[in-house]
């Protein structure tokens, strides 16, 4: 059996790269000549941990409003986290299967009062 792993990435977003990422993340492109290795036929099998409501960004200003936080110029708007595993943990597994095991919806949804 092939070594399996985990992969845990967070990136920090401050302004106008934020519609760049939703565009990547969304695949609302062709063709990714920055990463050719983005297989669009797949993209049906990606899922949020948390769905916006609307654009990444608007999202994130409504969320920072409603905290009651004061940004600058340069603040962080958007956390953005990617979870994957190797090929052979997601074999045989339905999508909610694999959220059911992540138990990524409900950690993430939480407030920290729950």
């Amino acid at each position: 059996m092939k070594p399996q792993y985990g992969i845990l990435r967070f990136a920090k977003y401050k302004g106008p790269e934020i519609g760049h990422i939703e565009a990547h993340n969304e695949r609302k492109k062709e063709q990714y000549a920055s990463n050719p290795d983005v297989d669009i036929t797949r993209s049906s099998q990606n899922f949020h941990l948390v769905t916006p409501d609307r654009k990444y960004r608007a999202e994130a200003e409504r969320q920072i409003a409603e905290a009651g936080c004061r940004t600058r110029s340069d603040s962080v708007r958007v956390v953005e986290a990617l979870v994957t595993a190797s090929p052979a943990f997601f074999k045989g597994k339905k999508k909610s299967e694999v959220r059911e095991i992540l138990h990524l919806r409900d950690r993430f949804h939480q407030s920290p009062s729950e």
